[in-house]
């Protein structure tokens, strides 16, 4: 009995071999979808990929919240795809979504192939070398697979050939709509496209040529701290190696990287590329969904759907376009996660997401007096100095999405109330960690009180005394230029720093809180601004120096 149960773990082993993986990449991902605007005669149905754990990504926190009829996990019944579906009646006027998750994803690197193939039955795979609508088997494919393989024994060195084929003979469309359809018809006689195209090329001459092989749909995650992703879908391809397993390939990446770089197909970036693509892929995705041809769940009208990587949606009888933004919009955030469990949003980001009316609470962190001053539109007053008197003003639904902020990148109080909120048990948490002086900055929605236009008094510095400090030679100063890039070329005091005041706010990050500052501008309107924002950024030593007041008394000026 031991030896035969020996026996069937090593065959076990010997038939999938666990892949190797780098580097991870995490992130909240958060999907907002608003129907509302379709008549209210009709019902409305919509079919979202729904992202599992699997051996390569972990899926946690998923949320579904809105005003939703009706909602549901499913799956297809050939590839077993999940699918969230969602369903509003008729005579709804307001169809909202929220949809949610937290993903993780490793970087897999699989090519410590095996020296000899294990045996294997094609009709175990039969539907991984199946022919599917837009491509279909024919004498064509079935000849160019020979030919490209000619040669060539296994699966292993068949997928290989095809896959240089692959990358050798296409080429990236970049006025493709989406990720492309796939359709190898076309595809055979002009072979440019996006990742669908292409990957759909190697599959179809993959199955032609006996190598069991499926298409891999998902998105990618953002680099940022927050970054739109609504329209970041990518595709790529798998095939099954005998007594191995699943090894990933992307000829449309490296296609991609090539036009990107624009590299020639002999550079040895492209090499590179090349090498990596075939069984690597990078962590920066996450896998959606497999399979063509699809029969949703529950069934919708018309004929298959191509693939499930776009947000499928049915008014009525009608197959809404997922690529036409004016008819059904919606948007997908990606979130990168801080150490201590919120997530964290930007400028345009949060600004989408009010305009979009998104279910959220965006609370101000700062003193009641600063609130009051002016504060985001729509936000409520939640003091974190204050915090156990004014908590209770916070969402009862411990799942609901906040927001925090305060003045900007320097001041702790926003991510101070989230950690407390977090505490409190909410799960669902962002910070605005630009906050209010760059939400100014950038002309954003603003409710403004009656002190918003008071004017301040500002500490200014006569040039006589600046030149004395910087004839010092002290290192307990900075002194700001805070008029355009090309005013400041044209001539400056010499060893001053060019920060705009356009951009003022959201890069005075590089200020050292613990110097004086000395901000100066031609006649003091663009100083006085920036002055206000370092006011409000916590800085306590500003002064304000006049530019034309420095020229006229005969000082240096430096140019460039």
């Amino acid at each position: 009995m031991t030896k035969h149960l020996g026996l069937i773990i090593l065959a076990v082993l010997l038939f999938v071999v666990p892949p190797a993986y780098g580097k991870t990449v995490s992130g909240i991902i958060n999907m907002d979808f608003d129907l509302s605007r379709h008549p209210a005669g009709e019902a409305v149905q919509l079919w979202i990929p729904y992202p599992v754990t699997d051996g390569d990504q972990n899926i946690s926190k998923v949320r579904v919240s809105g005003n939703f009829a009706a909602s549901a996990v499913y799956t297809d019944r050939l590839y077993k795809t999940p699918m969230l579906y969602v369903r509003w009646e008729k005579g709804a006027t307001s169809r909202k979504l929220n949809f949610s998750l937290h993903a993780e994803r490793n970087e897999v690197i699989r090519r410590n192939f095996p020296a000899q193939e294990a045996a294997w039955d094609p009709a175990d795979y039969a539907s991984y070398l199946a022919p599917s609508a837009l491509a279909p088997e024919s004498k064509q494919t079935t000849e160019l697979a020979q030919k490209i393989t000619k040669g060539k024994s296994g699966v292993l060195a068949k997928a290989r050939a095809i896959y240089d084929w692959t990358v050798e003979n296409t080429y990236r469309n970049p006025n493709t709509r989406g990720c492309g359809k796939g359709d190898l018809c076309q595809l055979l006689k002009d072979p440019g496209g996006k990742c669908a195209d292409l990957s759909s090329i190697y599959v179809a001459l993959a199955r032609a040529a006996g190598v069991p092989t499926r298409e891999v749909f998902g998105i990618r995650m953002g680099k940022k701290s927050s970054q739109d992703i609504s329209g970041w879908q990518h595709c790529w391809a798998e095939f099954f190696l005998p007594g191995y397993g699943w090894v990933p390939v992307d000829p449309a990446d490296v296609r991609k990287k090539m036009l990107v770089e624009k590299l020639a197909l002999n550079d040895a970036k492209t090499n590179g590329y090349r090498e990596y693509f075939w069984g690597g892929v990078d962590a920066n995705r996450i896998k959606l969904s497999e399979g063509r041809d699809l029969t949703l769940n529950p069934v919708q009208q018309g004929g298959p759907v191509n693939y499930l990587m776009y947000p499928f949606a049915q008014v009525g009888d009608t197959t809404l376009d997922w690529l036409d933004a004016a008819n059904f919009s919606y948007s997908i955030i990606y979130h990168q996660q801080a150490k201590d469990g919120y997530g964290l949003i930007d400028t345009g980001n949060l600004k989408k997401l009010l305009d979009g009316k998104a279910e959220m609470t965006v609370v101000d962190a700062r003193n009641p007096e600063e609130f009051q001053e002016v504060h985001v539109r729509g936000a409520i007053s939640v003091p974190v100095k204050q915090w156990e008197k004014f908590a209770s003003r916070l969402p009862a639904d411990k799942s609901a999405r906040i927001i925090f902020y305060c003045n900007g990148i320097k001041c702790g109080k926003s991510k101070k109330a989230a950690k407390k909120a977090i505490k409190q048990g909410y799960d669902n948490i962002y910070v605005y960690a630009d906050g209010m002086p760059v939400w100014e900055e950038k002309g954003m929605p603003i409710y403004a009180g009656p002190d918003y236009e008071k004017r301040i008094e500002t500490s200014k510095l006569s040039p006589a005394a600046l030149n004395a400090l910087l004839q010092s030679g002290a290192d307990t100063f900075t002194v700001v230029d805070v008029r355009d890039p090309e005013e400041f070329d044209e001539g400056h005091i010499a060893g001053a720093l060019n920060i705009p005041v356009a951009v003022f706010a959201t890069q005075s990050a590089v200020l050292d809180k613990k110097k004086e500052i000395i901000v100066y501008c031609n006649s003091g309107g663009r100083s006085y601004n920036a002055y206000r924002k370092l006011m409000k950024l916590g800085y306590k030593k500003i002064n304000q120096a006049i530019f034309a007041d420095w020229k006229e008394a005969g000082l240096p000026v430096a140019k460039l």
